[in-house]
């Protein structure tokens, strides 16, 4: 093996785990972004908070526009066949308008890692 590509494999060998760690979601960071950004229009109780958008309990793997307790879904978010998995809450939250034209959903998450966050705080709505 040459010195360059033993260097290359030693490099890459060391950064690996720094690399996997740096892409673990971190599921208080999503909670904080969402209760900045989503909980205006989105209520993770119970009962009761906004109701400008659907209640986020239990998201993941619903159909999208499904909700029976929130009426005022857009007819293209009903109409769009999702089913909120975490990759296409991800996709959705890029730009939730580019997904989903005719959405009312105005939010979007551009940062990779932090809609990964929220995404994996989304998933531990039950």
């Amino acid at each position: 093996m040459s010195g360059f590509r033993r260097l290359f494999v030693m490099v890459a060998a060391m950064a690996a785990p720094a690399l996997c760690a740096a892409a673990k979601p971190d599921i208080e960071n999503g909670k904080a972004t969402f209760n900045t950004m989503c909980s205006v229009c989105h209520s993770t109780q119970k009962t009761g908070g906004p109701i400008e958008g659907p209640n986020l309990i239990g998201v993941v793997g619903r159909k999208a526009g499904s909700q029976p307790e929130f009426p005022r879904y857009s007819q293209a978010l009903k109409a769009s066949g999702l089913t909120w998995s975490k990759k296409a809450l991800n996709k959705f939250l890029v730009n939730p308008g580019e997904k989903v034209l005719g959405t009312f959903m105005p939010m979007q998450i551009p940062d990779d890692k932090t809609r990964a966050d929220v995404v994996a705080y989304l998933a531990t709505l039950k």
